[in-house]
């Protein structure tokens, strides 16, 4: 090929794939509905089923990619809500929690949704901090007797590199507006006014936490309070205190939704379609790369689960002030 021509040719491929591009989303915007059935003959299509919603990963607030990002799952709970051939909600949660606002927000929309829908968690391998949080809004949770459940309480982490920052020559110098402004930052050890500021604010998260899990599990605040030690149980002990319903996966889980819907219709199950963008971008190298790479949140506040996962990420990324 002329040499001269190569520009033209790669603008118009470009051009043609942006036009694809435009009418996959134009195709995917026209669909009334972002849920799916997975079904066993082509007769399952167009009836009323269970919709599963998967809360898997760090929740985390706004656009946040995968399947744990509150808007995404709002926006999901939502829909079920709506859609009259929605019949009930299965969420699949896997999380060791995430953000405070972002988890108190999929919360109220899961109480919502349980108004007038039933409402069933299946937890896989964890479900502590606000995955749990998340949980205790539904009718039942169902759990495996190996899972991980609980890890009700608050922690704060405020790491102090200074020492580091000293070793290889580096000297940060802050101005700010008022004496608390930089309290956040891992330069120096808070004062002991910060330190009652945080621990304000963490007991108040504490408190909310309690309330709603006592509303949601329709125990007593006392009861929830001896839960909320920070402790970890496996699904076995989490059923004994009553911090779950029954052990069990999905099948026990559809077996009980029959029972609340009053039906021995066997439903199908609807799943959120994939986002075509999202999967066509991640397929990308670098984004593969950025994917695999661990991500911390900001400093702020979270309902999480502190695993040896999240130690790693916090020594190798930076620094990080959670709730848990």
């Amino acid at each position: 090929m002329d040499r001269s021509r190569i520009p033209v040719a790669l603008a118009l491929a470009l051009a043609v794939f942006s036009i694809v591009l435009a009418a996959v989303r134009i195709g995917r915007s026209s669909q009334e509905s972002s849920f799916t059935v997975e079904r066993s003959s082509f007769f399952d299509a167009g009836r009323s089923g269970i919709a599963r919603i998967r809360i898997h990963g760090m929740i985390q607030g706004g656009k946040a990619p995968g399947e744990a990002g509150s808007e995404r799952i709002i926006a999901l709970i939502r829909e079920a809500e709506q859609a009259d051939a929605i019949r009930g909600v299965i969420l699949d949660i896997d999380s060791g929690g995430g953000e405070t606002g972002a988890t108190k927000q999929i919360y109220e929309a899961v109480k919502d949704l349980k108004k007038k829908k039933p409402v069933i968690t299946v937890i896989g391998g964890v479900a502590a901090s606000g995955g749990y949080y998340i949980a205790s809004a539904s009718d039942r949770i169902f759990a495996l007797e190996t899972s991980i459940v609980g890890s009700i309480g608050v922690i704060s982490l405020h790491p102090n590199i200074a020492g580091l920052l000293d070793k290889v020559g580096i000297r940060m110098q802050t101005m700010k507006t008022g004496p608390h402004k930089d309290s956040s930052y891992p330069f120096r050890d808070l004062s002991a006014e910060e330190q009652q500021m945080y621990a304000d604010l963490l007991d108040d998260s504490y408190r909310v936490f309690i309330a709603d899990v006592s509303e949601g599990r329709k125990q007593s605040q006392k009861t929830v309070e001896e839960w909320a030690d920070g402790k970890i149980y496996s699904g076995k002990k989490a059923k004994a205190l009553q911090m779950i319903d029954d052990i069990g996966g999905e099948r026990e889980a559809l077996a009980a939704m029959k029972l609340l819907l009053k039906t021995d219709e066997d439903l199908p199950i609807y799943e959120p379609e994939p986002d075509f963008f999202e999967e066509l971008f991640s397929s990308f190298p670098s984004n593969r790369f950025q994917a695999r790479m661990p991500s911390l949140p900001a400093s702020g506040l979270y309902y999480l689960y502190p695993s040896a996962d999240l130690v790693e990420r916090f020594l190798s990324r930076q620094p990080l002030i959670e709730a848990r």
